[in-house]
């Protein structure tokens, strides 16, 4: 047990290194308004379940993959919102960024739809007054 005592230590000071340093609502902030607001929350929040090919595979939809799309773009927009702010299988609500207003959020999903549908839903979005133009 006492050799282990400074491990706990390390990871305890790294820990709260990492927590003080690690401040989403401040990126967020930063990049309000960018032209690309949306791809960067999706490579921030995102990525590590959404891409092509994921870290986490747990059967997310592909960035881009209109395959992985096609049923859920079948869907009403109300409803594939509705799954990105409450979450859905193993997605957390919000997909994770629980500080995005629900334009980013609606923002970093159309980033991931497929080149196809990412003016209908984007259009869809702006209706719904989840994003304004």
């Amino acid at each position: 047990m006492r050799r282990s005592w400074p491990v706990y230590l390390l990871f305890l000071c790294t820990f709260s290194l990492y927590a003080s340093t690690h401040r989403p609502q401040d990126f967020l902030n930063q990049i309000k308004g960018s032209t690309n607001e949306g791809a960067q929350i999706y490579q921030h929040f995102c990525v590590n379940c959404h891409a092509s090919k994921p870290i986490i595979p747990l059967g997310a939809p592909r960035f881009g993959e209109q395959k992985d799309w096609n049923d859920r773009l079948k869907q009403d927009i109300k409803i594939i919102f509705k799954h990105t702010e409450e979450g859905m299988n193993a997605m957390p609500p919000r997909g994770g960024c629980f500080e995005c207003s629900d334009e980013q959020l609606a923002l970093a999903l159309v980033e991931m739809l497929p080149s196809k549908a990412k003016k209908r839903i984007y259009n869809e979005l702006v209706g719904h007054k989840k994003i304004t133009k």
